[in-house]
This record gives structure tokens, sequence and C-alpha cells, in this order.
């Protein structure tokens, strides 16, 4: 079975719920279409926890664009 999600933005109890209705298996493949951060404060459980999964595929989404984008600048601003 093929799974698509989006727009998790760090709610881990409602990414929970949903890994807990689909029963993701091992043949499954599931696609996270961006927007694992911001809002809820579990954005980077969820990342880590995702990178973890085999069978997960995330593409980035605008709020992980402007992460990396805020973490380059902070990285030139340090030089």
């Amino acid at each position: 079975m093929i799974y698509v999600m989006s727009d998790i933005h760090g709610n881990l109890e409602r990414f929970e719920s949903i890994m807990r209705q689909i029963n993701l298996k091992e043949e499954d493949t599931m696609y996270i279409l961006g927007d694992v951060i911001d809002r809820y404060p579990y954005g980077i459980k969820l990342l880590r926890k995702i990178m973890k999964m085999p069978n997960v595929k995330m593409l980035l989404g605008n709020h992980e664009y402007m992460m990396l984008q805020a973490i380059g600048h902070c990285k030139d601003a340090a030089d």
C-alpha cells in the first residue's frame, strides 16, 4: 500500500494517531510531502523519527526550506 501525508507541523500526537490508524507495514511506502516542522513543538523529534523509518520518503516543504535558509543565514552571520 502507498500512503501520502503532509503538513504535520510538529504535531507528534496527530502523526502517531495516523500511524496507528494505517498500521504501516514493511512492504508499505509512505510519502511525506513536507512541512513536518513548525507550529507544534515536536518538529525535530518527528524529523528524526521519520529519518529512521526505511519505508518513509520525505520531501522538503516550504517550512523545512525556510529552516534551512535560517540556519544558513545564522552560519553566514557567525563568519
